[in-house]
């Protein structure tokens, strides 16, 4: 059976970075590794990467002929992936199609209901499962019993084969294929899976225990990439790069000793509690160039109850950290936490100044399926109010999925965008004010239109006029 694995393309270009990346898809990439181990005939189409449009897309369908296609997505990429897999089943209803990620794995029924044209879904990890379905559809097995898949029968029964153990050993799955790529300028690694916190607002698909490749395993594939593909930059893509600290210090090493610093500049993120002088120089000398850390809110209650294990000390502490050992740092914060209020709002606005981060980084609280705000949100708990389960509204930058009860979204978006102003002006840092703007144009643009259209919308400047007592006057 040839099998193809598709990134499918985005409505509209709203982020570019992830929108029009300059990375090919690693789930993808892994998928396809792990497949061409097994001798599947397997092909890659990333729709985002490549620059396709759905039509373009189609194209490449109609060329290779597959007899699976398997979609990969985010929620706020499952529509997008619907509407590829309907355009797909409408040239050959024949092919088969499966959708997994994240969001499948949150809400597994519910997707299979909501978009028909998707066959089947993957619940969790999708190498074994995957394979395992390819295997019996060409032996015309039972796919009931496929640990790890969902479908719905032709009764319209539900049908689950039950939760797919994890994969432990993280260097049994053979390296990601990125040869059938085009070379790129950056390659996202996954050098680990799962995250021992556990974060209201975040689902944590791969599990609360790390299960890592070896430091010898990511080494090696990394040298592969320097020899073959020349990249610019690395990625890690773990939930948190530096959990296991003696495995972080020998990757950190291995970076030196292979000569790698030399060549590319790496990034990745990480934890406050996981994070000392030591290691943060260690990856300094190894060539990061950034690190994520995952701060959320500058509110020492919000902090208390988010499931992190944060506070303020802590992150002061990461923060010198990273200054003393001189590596730059990127801050991740939320607004729109549980019952907030525009006072813990600038709390977190006012720490983000204080620390003043290389980069701040704003987003609006989005409750991802699966998660305890999402829970919440469906509850109308917290100050949470859920707007709606259009999908694609599922994006925390430009999304508008919930509204908060304490604070007008128009408002929390206001605050947002003074947040980026407030780090920049209050610190004098006039000439990276100017280039992160210029560096997220695109975004911006779509946050002005998007505070246009709500005041357009509050004015009604689009309510009739009405004639009275001789004269125009506002209805």
């Amino acid at each position: 059976m040839r099998v193809l694995l598709v990134n499918p393309p985005p409505f509209q270009v709203i982020e570019p970075f992830y929108d029009m990346p300059e990375y090919p898809r690693a789930a993808l990439a892994t998928l396809a590794g792990y497949l061409r181990s097994k001798n599947v005939d397997i092909h890659v189409l990333d729709g985002k990467f490549d620059r396709l449009d759905f039509s373009g897309c189609l194209k490449r369908v109609k060329e290779l002929k597959p007899d699976i296609v398997g979609f990969t997505a985010f929620t706020n990429e499952i529509k997008p992936a619907a509407h590829l897999a309907r355009t797909i089943k409408s040239y050959n209803p024949e092919i088969k199609t499966v959708a997994g990620g994240v969001h499948v794995t949150a809400l597994p029924e519910r997707t299979l209901r909501e978009f028909p044209e998707f066959d089947f879904g993957v619940v969790g990890e999708g190498e074994e499962t995957l394979h395992d379905l390819i295997v019996n559809s060409a032996n015309h097995g039972d796919l009931s019993q496929i640990p790890g898949l969902c479908f719905l029968a032709e009764s319209g029964k539900y049908a689950y084969g039950g939760e797919r153990d994890k994969i432990a050993d993280q260097d049994s799955i053979p390296f990601p294929a990125w040869d059938m790529f085009r070379p790129a300028k950056e390659y996202h690694i996954q050098s680990s899976r799962g995250c021992p916190y556990a974060c209201d607002f975040c689902m944590n698909p791969n599990g609360r225990t790390v299960r890592p490749r070896s430091p010898k395993n990511v080494l090696d594939e990394i040298e592969w990439l320097v020899e073959t593909m020349n990249p610019e930059s690395i990625f890690f893509g773990d939930e948190i790069f530096s959990v296991l600290r003696d495995r972080t210090l020998e990757i950190c090493k291995g970076f030196v000793a292979r000569g790698f610093h030399e060549k590319l500049t790496w990034w990745g993120q990480t934890h406050i509690r996981t994070i000392d002088l030591e290691l943060a120089q260690a990856m300094k000398d190894a060539g990061c160039r950034l690190v994520g850390l995952g701060i959320e809110s500058g509110d020492e209650e919000k902090l208390k109850l988010m499931g992190k294990g944060l506070n303020l000390n802590r992150i002061f502490e990461a923060v010198k950290i990273m200054k003393q050992a001189g590596l730059p740092f990127q801050t991740f914060f939320i607004l729109g936490q549980p019952d907030e209020t525009r006072a813990t709002v600038m709390n977190t606005i006012d720490l983000a100044v204080k620390i003043n981060p290389t980069l701040p980084i704003f987003g609006i609280m989005v409750p991802y399926p699966g998660t305890e705000i999402a829970e919440m949100a469906r509850k109308g708990e917290g100050g949470y109010v859920l707007l709606t389960d259009d999908w694609n509204e599922y994006n925390k930058q430009f999304g508008n999925a919930l509204a908060f009860k304490n604070l007008s979204r128009k408002e929390l978006e206001r605050l947002q965008f003074w947040g980026y102003l407030k780090v920049f002006l209050w610190n004098l840092r006039l000439w990276d004010l100017a280039k992160f703007l210029w560096k997220y144009k695109t975004e911006g643009i779509a946050v002005i239109k998007k505070q246009l259209r709500l005041t357009f919308e509050e004015i009604s400047i689009f309510t009739p006029f009405k004639p009275k007592a001789g004269r125009i006057a506002e209805k």
